[in-house]
């Protein structure tokens, strides 16, 4: 799909800018290296420098490749270079992770537009801007570039795998390893490449997360380094939401921040798809919903901080085995629970409108979602433990607490179902479910 989007562009006439984002390893480099490998075209890495800085860069890069241009060339120069100059067929022009220079540069975008618009009927261009900073992309990106916004032609938002395509790629791995290697890292298939599928979750995290000289031992760190300034206040807020302080109020009185410099702290790491504010699915009861709650998103960096960034003392003392079966181990079942409410939501979501989950003040219901039928169908999930009739009866009490009734009540789980939900499911009151996978698992 995401391919099929890309070419539907370049097969149009004249010249093209489209904004490609999605999180850090997700596939968005490997999809436009798919997209550009019959093509001819160019691709430019932006660093986060200064506007000189960063015009040497590129210059450097494009000298390096035969091209003549000045130390400093100008947005302009780099444009016209970027692209093969006696070719009249139609190019690609990759500029990855631009948002560092449009941050940087209010001139970058304004230069960008008058050179595609100079190109629209004479050797035409698809300009493809890349960035990692999704947040950014959402919130920001139209407030900082005003009314040349309305000359972007497309965008595409590459977004994490659901388990279901990830277990087809990794076919190496059983049913439960899938789940809980979802749960450490997410839907981000750069990230699934660093664990060997010949491994259980369990020595995958022991062998490519615990230890030191692994690619994810620093991985977040040094990507936190690169993309924020002052990381001493943003890994507080974070370690402070992975310990479930997910209201301001919360994060406020465990780190001691004012709620203003949280508030801003906040906003920059939803900027980078990190963070997200939930919002509960609206139902008749908005006196028992919860407002204003705060999530780590991206599952890695919960997984980072809940285990490795407390524990940091104990990892330089234990072998790595030592420490997932100290530290680690314990918790780690209920740890996936989040990942698996998450992932059921997806499952629900294939055959359901707007799948979500309803935040109540007493309670929560796991899954809620518009399905075809016009109803809702609502869903209680466990990774952990077995459920029993008293789960059944809870959820119940939620949709009570939500004002919402539903001819379409799921309760999926991996550990099983007691006798007596069983007899409920049996009456055609509940379906009892677990989450399909491909064939097999």
């Amino acid at each position: 799909m995401e391919l099929q989007f890309l070419t539907e562009y370049f097969q149009r006439e004249g010249s093209q800018i489209l904004v490609v984002y999605g999180s850090k390893g997700v596939g968005k480099t490997a999809l436009l290296q798919e997209f550009c490998r019959d093509k001819k075209h160019s691709y430019y890495l932006a660093r986060a420098c200064s506007e000189r800085e960063q015009r040497f860069q590129w210059g450097a890069e494009l000298r390096a490749g035969g091209r003549e241009l000045n130390r400093y060339p100008e947005y302009v120069e780099l444009f016209e270079n970027a692209a093969a100059r006696k070719e009249t067929e139609k190019q690609v022009i990759v500029i990855d992770e631009f948002h560092h220079m449009v941050k940087g540069d209010g001139a970058f975008f304004d230069t960008l537009l008058r050179y595609v618009e100079g190109r629209l009927l004479s050797r035409p261009v698809l300009v493809a801007l890349v960035t990692s900073a999704s947040g950014w992309v959402e919130n920001t990106m139209v407030g900082k570039i005003g009314r040349s916004a309305a000359a972007i032609h497309g965008w595409l938002k590459v977004r994490e795998m659901p388990l279901s395509e990830l277990a087809a790629l990794f076919p190496g791995y059983s049913r439960e390893d899938c789940i809980c290697n979802y749960a450490v890292l997410g839907g981000i298939p750069g990230y699934w490449m660093n664990f060997s599928q010949e491994c259980n979750a369990e020595k995958n995290i022991i062998r490519n997360v615990l230890c030191q000289e692994s690619r994810l031992y620093e991985e977040m760190s040094l990507y936190l380094l690169e993309e924020l300034r002052e990381p001493a206040v943003y890994y507080s807020i974070l370690a402070a939401m992975a310990r479930d302080c997910n209201k301001l109020n919360d994060i406020y009185k465990h780190t001691g921040f004012s709620r203003a410099k949280i508030s801003v702290y906040l906003k920059n790491l939803m900027e980078l798809d990190l963070v997200e504010k939930v919002s509960s699915y609206e139902t008749g009861s908005r006196a028992e919903t919860q407002k204003g709650i705060y999530r780590i998103s991206n599952f890695y960096v919960k997984f980072y901080f809940r285990y490795l960034f407390p524990g940091m003392s104990s990892l330089r003392q234990l072998t790595p085995a030592a420490f997932y079966e100290q530290r680690i181990a314990p918790s780690f079942a209920l740890y996936v629970e989040e990942a698996y409410r998450k992932i059921c939501r997806e499952q629900v979501g294939r055959s359901c409108h707007n799948a979500g989950e309803w935040l109540g003040k007493s309670g929560a219901i796991d899954v809620i979602a518009a399905n075809a039928e016009g109803g809702l169908t609502v869903a209680a999930c466990s990774y952990a433990k077995q459920m029993t009739g008293e789960d059944y009866e809870w959820l119940l009490f939620c949709m009570q607490k939500a004002k919402v009734k539903s001819d379409d009540i799921r309760m999926y789980c991996e550990k099983g179902f007691d006798e007596s939900l069983q007899r409920i499911a049996a009456q055609g009151k509940v379906k009892l479910l677990t989450v399909p996978l491909d064939e097999g698992r």
